[in-house]
C-alpha cells in the first residue's frame, strides 16, 4: 500500500500583509517536511493601490477559493491528457487541502470555503477538497457579520481611513509594539515590519460573512498567548462557539507568541502546523 499523501497547505495572510511575510515559516516548514507542498498568495485587498478599487471580502474570498479548487485536483485536465493519449496515471491527481488562515484571514477563509470543501466536492462529483482549517491568531464573525461589526471601526490615531476606503497606518509605534509583542523581538525590526506594509481595504473589513466554512471541514486553533491584536479571550470565544455550533472539538494548540508568529516565532509555529499536518495523515491512514 503507498502512503497516504500529505495534504496541501495553503496560507491566507493577515490584513496589510504580503504572502513575502510567510516565506520564512514556509522554509521553516519545509526543513522539517522536505516533501510538503506550501502555498501562500496577496489578498486582494492588501496589494490594490489607487486609484484600484479597494478589494472587498468577496473578492479575496472569491480568489481564495479559486485556489483552492486549483489545488483540490484537474479532473477535467486528467481526462483531456488520457484522451490525447497520455500515458498519465489513471488517479484523478486530486488532492486534501489545509488552509492556514491568519488574522483577517480568518474571515476570509471563512467564507471561501463554500462549496471547495471534500464532502462539498464529493457530492457535485468531485474529489478532493480543504479538509481542514488552522485559524492562527484569527477572527472568525458570526453569520451576517463583518470584522467591524464584530470589533468595531479602526481605532482612531491609529489607523486612518481615507476618502478612497483604503486603511493607512498612523501610529506606527504603536502598532508594531502590539502585533510583534514578543519580548526577545527587536523593536527595531518590528517597526521596520510595520512601515514596509502598504495599505488595506477598508471595504474588506465591511464585508458581511454569508457562509460559515469551519461547519464543513476539521477545525485546528493556533492559540497565541501574546497577543495584543486579538486578546487570548476573545480567541477563545471563537473557539467555544465553533465547538458548540459544529458539535465537533477544535483541535487547540497554544503558542508562547504575539499576534504574527510567521515573523516573531517562526520556528515554533513551523513545528506546531507540522503536527497538524501529522497528525492528519495518521488519521487518514487508520
Amino acid at each position: 500500500m503507498s502512503p497516504t499523501p500529505a495534504p496541501v497547505i495553503l496560507i491566507i495572510p493577515g490584513s496589510f500583509s504580503t504572502a513575502q511575510m510567510y516565506y520564512p515559516l514556509q522554509a521553516a516548514m519545509t526543513a522539517l517536511l522536505p516533501t510538503q507542498e506550501i502555498y501562500v498568495a496577496n489578498l486582494p485587498s492588501a496589494i490594490r493601490n489607487p486609484p484600484e478599487q479597494p478589494a472587498t471580502l468577496q473578492d479575496d474570498a472569491t480568489f481564495f477559493r479559486g485556489l483552492i479548487e486549483k489545488l483540490a485536483g484537474a479532473e477535467a485536465e486528467q481526462a483531456e491528457s488520457n484522451q490525447a493519449g497520455s500515458k498519465a496515471e489513471s488517479k484523478d491527481g486530486s488532492r486534501d487541502i489545509i488552509v492556514v488562515a491568519h488574522s483577517y484571514g480568518g474571515v476570509v477563509a471563512t467564507e471561501a470555503l463554500r462549496g471547495v470543501s471534500k464532502q462539498e466536492r464529493l457530492k457535485a462529483g468531485k474529489s478532493g477538497g480543504a479538509i481542514r482549517v488552522v485559524y492562527l491568531a484569527a477572527h472568525v464573525p458570526k453569520m451576517g457579520s463583518s470584522l467591524e461589526d464584530t470589533v468595531g471601526p479602526p481605532p482612531e490615531g491609529m489607523v486612518g481611513v481615507g476618502e478612497d476606503n483604503f486603511l493607512r497606518f498612523l501610529d506606527v509605534e504603536t502598532i508594531a509594539n502590539a502585533t510583534f509583542a514578543d519580548p526577545d523581538y527587536p523593536f527595531e525590526l518590528a517597526l521596520a515590519f510595520v512601515r514596509s506594509m502598504g495599505r488595506h481595504s477598508n471595504a474588506s473589513f465591511q464585508g458581511k460573512v454569508t457562509y460559515e466554512g469551519w461547519r464543513d471541514v476539521n477545525v485546528s486553533w493556533i492559540l497565541c498567548e501574546r497577543d495584543l491584536i486579538i486578546p487570548p479571550s476573545v480567541q477563545r470565544g471563537y473557539v467555544d462557539r465553533i465547538a458548540e455550533q459544529s458539535g465537533r472539538e477544535v483541535d487547540l494548540h497554544v503558542l508562547d507568541a504575539g499576534h504574527a508568529p510567521n515573523v516573531t516565532a517562526v520556528e515554533a509555529l513551523a513545528e506546531v502546523l507540522v503536527k497538524i499536518v501529522q497528525k492528519e495523515v495518521a488519521d487518514q491512514t487508520r
